[in-house]
C-alpha cells in the first residue's frame, strides 16, 4: 500500500490556515484533488498504539444519525464533491487503512473503472464492513482458518482469502510481467518501493500491491489494478516524479491492461488490431492484438513485436514465418492446443494440366474412373446393313446415370451426334476447347448434378485464433464424394499454408 507522512506540527499548521481562511475564498481555491477530511488527517498524525485489543481496542464510528453499517453491506448514493475515501471515513466510520483496503472491493462490486469519475446521484454499494473488519475482540477463531490478519489502527483487520477472480487477477498480472520484461529490459530497482521525498512529505508505494514495470525511455510504470490511489497521492507522484506513470486497470481486463501499458511504455509506435497478409490466393492472415516498434529503427533492426492475448497459440510454421520477416511473437497467455479429431477433409490440386489431363483430374477427384475414346453404338447393324457409332472422350457411369464428356469444335453434325447421344440416354457434357479448370468443372459439377460453386473460401478460420487461410476453388458437400467433403483447386500451396492445412485436418493426396 501506499504511505504519506508528515510532521503533526504541520497539519496543525495546515489546519490553522485552513480554519482563519473565508470560506467562499477557500472553497475557490481547493483542488479538489488535494481535499482531505480533517477527522482523516488526525487520525493518521495520532500515535497508534499497537497491541490495543478487547475493550480498548478502537471501534467503529457512528454513521450520521446514530446508524451503523449493516453486516449484509448497503446502498449509498453519491453527492456533489464525494470520493471513495470520504464516503467510507466520514459516513461508514473506518479507518483510512481499512477504507483503502475496502475500495478494491467496492470497484468490483460497483464495476467502477476510474474511482475519480463517480457521477452525482450514482447509487453504489457498500459491502458488509463487519463481515472484512472484524470489531474490537475479534479473534483468529471469528476469522476462520487461513485469513490473514493486518494490525490497523490498534485493532485486528481481517482479510478474506483471495477468491478464484483474485488468484485470476494474479496469475494474469504474472503472465503479462513475465512477457513485459522480455519486451522491456527489468531495471534493477522496481522490486524496491517508490519512495518520493520532500522537505514537507515522504510517499512511499508498496510494489506487491501497486507493481512497477520499466518503460522503454527509462521511466517506471505503475499499475493501479484496484483504482486505489487516492487523486491527492496521484497528484503527488505525477508532480514529484513525472517519469512515473500510473496506469489504472484491471487485470480482469489484460486487453485494457496492455493497451494502458503500451501507451504508458514509452515505444516508437503501437498499433492495435494488427493484421499481417501473406500470399493473395492461398492467401494466409496472421491476425495480432498489437504490433510494437521498440524504436525508430525496429523494422530495420527486425526486433519488432507481435502480441496477442489469444487463448490459442500460433502455429509453429506461422512463428517461424512471422521471425522470418523480424518479427518476435508474445503470447502470454496461449496454451497448448488441444487435439482435435475432425472428420477428413480433402483438398485436390488438378492446376496446370492440359484440358483432357484435367479432365481426368477432376474425375479422379471424384472418384470417377472413365473409358478414354470409347465408340458408342447409335444405330446397330440392322437390315440395312447401316451400323453408326459416335467417339467419346470420356465415359463412365455413376448412380445408374450413363455419361459422356466430349470436346466441341464447333461443327453442326457433331452436335447432332450429340443429340444423338442424350437420345440413346446418354448424360454429355460438351466442354470448349478453351475452358479453363474454373469452366470445364462447373460443366463437369453441373452435368452430374453436384453442388458447388467457385469462390474464395476460408478453409481456416475458427473464434479466437489468431490466423486464417483463404483461398479460391471449389467446395463440394456430397454424400457420394470420399468423405462427403471435397475442395477442388488449380492453385499450388506454398510450405506454410500446407503445414496450416495439414494441422487443420485437411488431407492434400499427392497426384
Amino acid at each position: 500500500m501506499f504511505s504519506c507522512t508528515c510532521t503533526r506540527s504541520t497539519l496543525v499548521f495546515l489546519f490553522a490556515i485552513a480554519a482563519s481562511a473565508p470560506a467562499h475564498l477557500l472553497h475557490a481555491a481547493m483542488d479538489p484533488r488535494f481535499e482531505l477530511s480533517p477527522k482523516a488527517l488526525e487520525e493518521a498524525s495520532a500515535p497508534k498504539e499497537a497491541g490495543r485489543t478487547g475493550k480498548h481496542a478502537a471501534r467503529h464510528r457512528p454513521r450520521p444519525g446514530g446508524g451503523h453499517v449493516p453486516h449484509n453491506g448497503t446502498t449509498y448514493v453519491i453527492k456533489a464533491g464525494d470520493n471513495l475515501h470520504k464516503i467510507l471515513v466520514r459516513s461508514f466510520g473506518v479507518t483510512v487503512n481499512q477504507a483503502e483496503a475496502l475500495i478494491g472491493e467496492i470497484c468490483r462490486r460497483n464495476n467502477i473503472g476510474d474511482i475519480r469519475r463517480l457521477k452525482v446521484g450514482q447509487r453504489i454499494e457498500i459491502p458488509a464492513v463487519g463481515s472484512t473488519a472484524k470489531d474490537s475482540g475479534a479473534t483468529g477463531a471469528d476469522r476462520g482458518p487461513g485469513a490473514p490478519a493486518l494490525p490497523v489502527a490498534g485493532k485486528t483487520f481481517s482479510l478474506p482469502m483471495p477468491s478464484p477472480a483474485a488468484r485470476d487477477e494474479e496469475e494474469t498480472l504474472r503472465r503479462i510481467k513475465g512477457a513485459w520484461d522480455r519486451i522491456v529490459p527489468p531495471q534493477s530497482d522496481l522490486a524496491k518501493p517508490l519512495t518520493l521525498h520532500s522537505p514537507h512529505f515522504t510517499l512511499t508505494l508498496d510494489p506487491q500491491r501497486y507493481p512497477m514495470f520499466a518503460a522503454m525511455d527509462g521511466g517506471r510504470i505503475v499499475v493501479d489494478r484496484t483504482n486505489g490511489i487516492p487523486p491527492l497521492i496521484r497528484t503527488l507522484i505525477e508532480e514529484k516524479e513525472p517519469s512515473v506513470r500510473i496506469v489504472s486497470e484491471t487485470p480482469a481486463n489484460a486487453g485494457q491492461l496492455w493497451a494502458a501499458m503500451l501507451e504508458a511504455g514509452g515505444f516508437y509506435s503501437v498499433e492495435e488490431n494488427f493484421d499481417l497478409e501473406f500470399g493473395a490466393d492461398p492467401k494466409l492472415t496472421v491476425h495480432s492484438d498489437f504490433k510494437i516498434e521498440k524504436t525508430a529503427d525496429s523494422l530495420v533492426n527486425q526486433d519488432a513485436v507481435l502480441l496477442n492475448n489469444a487463448r490459442q497459440p500460433l502455429s509453429p510454421a506461422v512463428r517461424g514465418l512471422l521471425r522470418s520477416e523480424g518479427f518476435t511473437v508474445f503470447e502470454p497467455f496461449a496454451a497448448p492446443r488441444p487435439l482435435i479429431v475432425r472428420p477428413a477433409r480433402i483438398i485436390r490440386q488438378v492446376g496446370g494440366l492440359p484440358q483432357p489431363e484435367l479432365v481426368d483430374a477432376v474425375l479422379a477427384a471424384l472418384a470417377v474412373a472413365p473409358e478414354r475414346d470409347r465408340s458408342l453404338d447409335v444405330f446397330g447393324a440392322d437390315n440395312s446393313g447401316i451400323s453408326l457409332s459416335v467417339r467419346a472422350d470420356r465415359s463412365f457411369v455413376r448412380g445408374g446415370q450413363r455419361y459422356v464428356i466430349n470436346r466441341f469444335d464447333g461443327d453442326a453434325v457433331t452436335y447432332t451426334l450429340f443429340r444423338l447421344l442424350e437420345a440413346k440416354g446418354y448424360r454429355v457434357i460438351t466442354l470448349d476447347r478453351q475452358d479453363d479448370f474454373r469452366r470445364s468443372t462447373e460443366k463437369i459439377l453441373a452435368g452430374m448434378k453436384i453442388r458447388g460453386s467457385y469462390d474464395r473460401h476460408d478453409l481456416i478460420r475458427e473464434e479466437g485464433l489468431p490466423y486464417s487461410v483463404q483461398m479460391s476453388g471449389f467446395w463440394l458437400d456430397d454424400p457420394s464424394l470420399p468423405g462427403g467433403s471435397l475442395f477442388l483447386t488449380d492453385l499450388a500451396v506454398d510450405r506454410v499454408v500446407r503445414s496450416l492445412l495439414l494441422e487443420h485436418g485437411f488431407d492434400i493426396p499427392t497426384r
